[in-house]
This record gives structure tokens, C-alpha cells and sequence, in this order.
């Protein structure tokens, strides 16, 4: 029988039930990855299926490893429950395999970021950058949901660590100075400004909240 990424499907094995759940279906290698579920002595609600002990985040397997798998319940394969996959990429893969899956984490951030659903997009950010630590722009889009969301100082660490991996981005400068000017601190905000600028002189942006600064009357 066939599976497809988020079913769950069951064994019998010594008259114990074995629930498997698909993280993902590799059909160039003929192979489930697979999380696993502690046998129980019966067959759980499938309602509450969410709430089943793991026993094994990932194995892989030949699609054929299993003996008269029966479909359990169809459901789809939550973030969290990627963590042993994910390892298991970072071990045993190319490194392009790692930057197509933290791609696809990224344009799903991207997606959501579009649907203003930004605490979703910062986990979705967090993923890509879990499996590929110096995808900056999934570091810089994250830094940008918690400016939407008024968390200034998160925003400025995560700007650094782009800049760590990206140091001529007058961008990320610029966007640490606003992040300080937001928290009311002009000495700081006006360093970044002209740090942005130092990096690319005609950045309109920098330009024109240093004109800001200096008038202290004029709204921010």
C-alpha cells in the first residue's frame, strides 16, 4: 500500500499496535521517513491522534520494510514533528537537499508574512534558519515580522546576526536604526543611519530619517 507525507498508518506485531506516521515520501530512493509512535495495546481515537507518545522522531525505511501496513487516519505533518528528519539531513545529506528544505520554510514564512499571520512566519523563518544558519534573508525577514509586531530589541539582534553573515547591507543598518529610533534612542539610531549610508550614499531612506533626527519637534 501507498502512503503520502502525513498519513498514519499501523502494524500488528506481537498483538501490539505500531502507528507510523509518513514525515516524507522519497520515491527516487523507494523510502518513508518516518516518525514513530509507542506501541500501545490498542488502536488510539483517531481524533486524538495529535496526542499520541512519540517513541522515535525519524527512521528511514524502504517503502516495502513494512509487513501489511493498514491506513490509520490521513493528517498532515506538523513543524515540530520534523526536528529528527531535519538531523538526519544535516548528517547524512548534500547540502542542497538542507537549502531545498530550508527554502521551502522560508517562501511558506514568506507566504504568511503576506497574510500578516507574522507569528507563524517568524517559526516558519526559525525553521530555514534551524537548518540552514546563514540563509540571512530568512534572518532579516524574521527580524522584520518582530518589527511589525513592536519587538524592537528582537529585531536588532537578529539584524546583527545578518550582518555577521552579510556585512554590506545598508538594509539591515538602516533597519537597526529605525529599531532604535522606535525605542527613542536618537544618538544610537543616527550611527546606523549614517552606517547605511557609508554603505550606499544615495539610501533615500537613511536621508531622510537623519533629516527627522534633527528636528526634534517633527513626528517620527
Amino acid at each position: 500500500m501507498e502512503f503520502t507525507e502525513g498519513d498514519i498508518f499501523y502494524t500488528i506485531i506481537e498483538g501490539k499496535y505500531h502507528l507510523h506516521k509518513v514525515l516524507k515520501a522519497d520515491a527516487d530512493f523507494n523510502t518513508y521517513h518516518v516518525l514513530g509512535y509507542t506501541p500501545a495495546n490498542a488502536l488510539p481515537d483517531p481524533e486524538k491522534a495529535d496526542e499520541l507518545s512519540v517513541f522515535i522522531y525519524h527512521f528511514p525505511i524502504d517503502k516495502n520494510g513494512f509487513e501489511n501496513p493498514i491506513l490509520f487516519k490521513k493528517s498532515t505533518v506538523r513543524d515540530e514533528e520534523l526536528t529528527g528528519y531535519h538531523e538526519y539531513l544535516r548528517h547524512t545529506q548534500s547540502i542542497d537537499s538542507i537549502i531545498q528544505e530550508a527554502t521551502r520554510f522560508f517562501h511558506e514564512g514568506y507566504t504568511l508574512t503576506d497574510q500578516q499571520k507574522l507569528e507563524e512566519a517568524i517559526e516558519k523563518y526559525s525553521m530555514a534558519i534551524n537548518l540552514y544558519p546563514t540563509l540571512y534573508e530568512a534572518i532579516d525577514n524574521r527580524a522584520f515580522c518582530k518589527m511589525d509586531l513592536g519587538r524592537w530589541r528582537e529585531a536588532i539582534e537578529d539584524f546583527n546576526v545578518s550582518l555577521t553573515i552579510h556585512p554590506y547591507s545598508a538594509l539591515a543598518e538602516f533597519s537597526i536604526g529605525e529599531c532604535y529610533l522606535k525605542l527613542g534612542d536618537r544618538t544610537a539610531a543616527k550611527e546606523y543611519f549614517n552606517r547605511a549610508l557609508a554603505l550606499e550614499p544615495d539610501h533615500e531612506l537613511s536621508k531622510e530619517f537623519l533629516q527627522k533626527i534633527s528636528e526634534p519637534t517633527k513626528a517620527l
